[in-house]
């Protein structure tokens, strides 16, 4: 069995990992000239699910390695107003590091990528596929080129060309949209922030509508003796983002704005802020500042099981509105990683095994969605 990847986000990468460490014939197609990490965000929070799925599909010194270099686990979560009045609060407890935790996303791309070369190819544009008269599939490629395997897995994101092959009828709702930056934390600087923000799990929220949540993100270093990964050093960092319901204008506007351009509709947003809140987003680095397109799939039938399938945001795209898209992502690339295994073992072809991992992944993929839109950990405002 030869599987194709197009799409080299988290999920992707894991299935790539997982099916090498099942020694199942895989190449990875990415749009991206080289593994050059883009601003998709800075921290990711890995739950059971998410864990799970990497302790599945990594090596267990990769795995490991992803979990020695997390980030610092948050202790409170607290619910304030835009002058750090708190409106709830309560203790986080400690909860068990190896499946439970943050990391960079930079750092974890890495990892994933780690012994990839020869399998992960970068600067490869989708454009299509078709099906063979001997059954294979055939992917094609924006510069002419194409590549054929048993398989296609479409786990190219939320603007997926696979699902809108496979799937024309899908359909995907925009749910607005946030700006995301960061804040080197500079020495002193943590003297100076109120300890509410720090280490927290947080949500400001100006009853007149703009909201406001800072991350701390501080990074655990290598042990020794750790797989020669090259890891790029990451400095610590406040990773905040900015909502601000319908008073951004137009949302497509933002979506194609510059940083300098968000990173002032940020700050225009939390003017009313306390000024301690406000000066880390003033304290931000700019150029890193992008925007976030908030979307979420409506749920689709099972379709007839053939040799394209899809995973992860491909399919069930969520809002963060529980922190849940990196974890069923992580969970589809380990469940089909083991379905894929079990039918290259028996030598069953794809059709026939695929059927059960499309109807277990579109059951809690879109609990997950639905879970997200309608009971996110953040609430709007406070009732």
């Amino acid at each position: 069995m030869h599987v194709l990847i197009i799409g080299g986000g988290i999920g992707g990468l894991a299935l790539a990992q997982g099916l090498r460490k099942a020694s199942v014939g895989v190449a990875l197609y990415e749009r991206d000239g080289s593994a050059f990490f883009r601003g998709q965000g800075w921290r990711i929070s890995i739950k059971e699910d998410g864990s799970a799925g990497l302790r599945a599909c990594l090596p267990d010194d990769l795995f490991d390695l992803s979990v020695a270099t997390s980030l610092r686990p948050a202790t409170r979560m607290a619910f304030l107003d835009h002058h750090l009045v708190p409106k709830f609060e309560k203790p986080i407890p400690p909860l068990p590091r190896d499946r439970f935790f943050g990391v960079n996303r930079l750092t974890l791309r890495e990892i994933l990528l780690a012994g990839l070369d020869g399998i992960a190819n970068f600067g490869a544009e989708f454009v299509r596929y078709d099906h063979l008269p001997d059954g294979r599939v055939r992917a094609h490629f924006a510069d002419g080129t194409s590549a054929v395997g048993d398989l296609l897995v479409g786990a190219d994101g939320t603007g997926s060309r696979v699902r809108r092959q496979l799937l024309p009828e899908a359909v995907v709702d925009d749910a607005g949209v946030f700006v995301y930056g960061r804040t080197p934390i500079t020495p002193g600087m943590l003297d100076r922030v109120p300890g509410v923000l720090v280490d927290t799990f947080n949500r400001l929220i100006d009853p007149a509508g703009p909201a406001l949540s800072v991350a701390t993100c501080r990074a655990g270093e290598p042990p020794p003796g750790s797989p020669a990964v090259r890891l790029t050093p990451v400095p610590a960092y406040f990773a905040w983002q900015v909502s601000c319901d319908d008073d951004w204008g137009s949302a497509a506007d933002l979506r194609q704005a510059d940083a300098a351009t968000l990173h002032r509709a940020a700050l225009e947003a939390i003017a009313r802020f306390h000024p301690a809140a406000r000066g880390i987003v003033e304290e931000a680095d700019v150029s890193a500042t992008f925007p976030v397109a908030l979307r979420t799939a409506r749920p689709v039938e099972p379709w007839t099981t053939g040799n394209v399938t899809l995973l992860g945001d491909a399919i069930h795209t969520m809002s963060p509105g529980r922190g849940e898209g990196a974890n069923v992502t992580l969970r589809d690339a380990a469940l089909l990683t083991r379905t894929l295994a079990e039918a290259a073992a028996r030598d069953v072809p794809p059709p026939a095994a695929l059927a059960g991992y499309e109807r277990e992944m579109l059951r809690y993929g879109f609990a997950a969605v639905a879970a997200s839109r309608d009971q996110p950990f953040m609430p709007r405002r406070f009732g």
